[in-house]
């Protein structure tokens, strides 16, 4: 489980959203693919004043297993990135004491209600796509979120990295539209099968698209999941409204009743009309240029294109 490029990326554009300032429920220890000095050229990029940050102060991790090769030896603690980020509480939740887990529950049973409603932002770093009944796993953590709680996840989208389970984009969309969630966000990073070993530059090689929401409303019209040999991720955000359900199971797209649809249609549009900024983008040059119909791509400057400019032709010859 860890928090790579897109996902610490997504958290610094979130929390100048909207601060991350409650108390953060992370699923699992989790492993911050950034040294100190990498997160906090990361926070000056988007304007965060750093102040008297300084990377030699900040903590390093020395509680995670496991980690991917490269630097790990100096990655920045995960309680550091939320504490840096405004976190006032930050507690990890595992099904055992694994890596010093402060919360033990099985994600498989429902959590207890001395659970329910204790977090302001739930993070999961890759654990719903290991777990035998991923609908109960996210229906715990929006059961643990308060009302206008956050929830940020990154999971694997194709068998790479030995998933339990592959979870589509729309899987997500139509759970939080149907339990009337304030706002909901997915994309899919797609990867270039050949990435450079440094594991900062490989992740930013990525190409990054995003549901449109616009295809996903019209009637009649059936958006397919989103196909790629290469490996691919989704992350998703989703806010909890003040009157968000969790309990509801959504139908898939084909066999949806004209009053679902209505509510699904409902919802989306509502989401649509949030203030909320982009959180994921492509960084330089797109790898993938045939893309799924239904999905645009995220641009650099996390805005969405529907598809590329064409390459300019070279000039005649004189």
């Amino acid at each position: 489980m860890g928090l790579g490029y897109h996902l610490v990326e997504a958290l610094i554009r979130e929390s100048l959203f909207k601060p991350i300032d409650g108390d953060v429920v992370m699923i699992g220890r989790q492993t911050v693919y950034f040294t100190p000095a990498q997160f906090v050229a990361l926070l000056q990029s988007h304007g965060v004043e750093t102040g008297s940050l300084q990377p030699e102060h900040i903590c390093i991790d020395s509680q995670t297993l496991n980690r991917l090769p490269g630097e790990g030896q100096s990655w920045i603690a995960d309680t550091e990135l939320f504490r840096i980020l405004g976190a006032k509480r930050v507690l990890a939740l595992d099904h055992s004491a694994y890596e010093g887990a402060d919360i033990i529950h099985d994600l498989t049973k429902p959590v207890p209600d001395r659970l329910r409603g204790c977090a302001d932002f739930v993070i999961d770093g890759s654990t719903l796509d290991n777990t035998f009944d991923p609908a109960l796993t996210l229906r715990n953590y929006c059961d643990l979120l308060r009302p206008g709680g956050r929830l940020l996840a990154g999971n694997m989208y194709s068998n790479h990295n030995l998933p339990y389970v592959i979870l589509p984009p729309h899987w997500y969309i139509d759970y939080f539209a149907m339990n009337n969630f304030a706002d909901c966000k997915v994309y899919v990073i797609v990867f270039p099968d050949h990435r450079p070993e440094n594991l900062l530059e490989a992740q930013k090689r990525a190409s990054v698209f995003t549901p449109d929401i616009d295809a996903l409303i019209a009637e009649g019209n059936f958006v397919n999941n989103f196909i790629s040999p290469h490996m691919m991720v989704t992350i998703v955000f989703a806010q909890k409204g003040p009157d968000s359900t969790t309990d509801v199971s959504p139908i898939q797209q084909p066999y949806r009743s004209a009053s679902d649809w209505e509510i699904y249609r409902g919802s989306l549009r509502k989401m649509q009309r949030s203030a909320r900024h982009h959180l994921v983008r492509t960084l330089g040059e797109l790898q993938f240029r045939e893309g799924t119909g239904g999905y645009l791509i995220m641009a650099e400057d996390f805005s969405t294109l529907d598809r590329l400019p064409e390459p300019c032709a070279a000039p005649a010859a004189p």
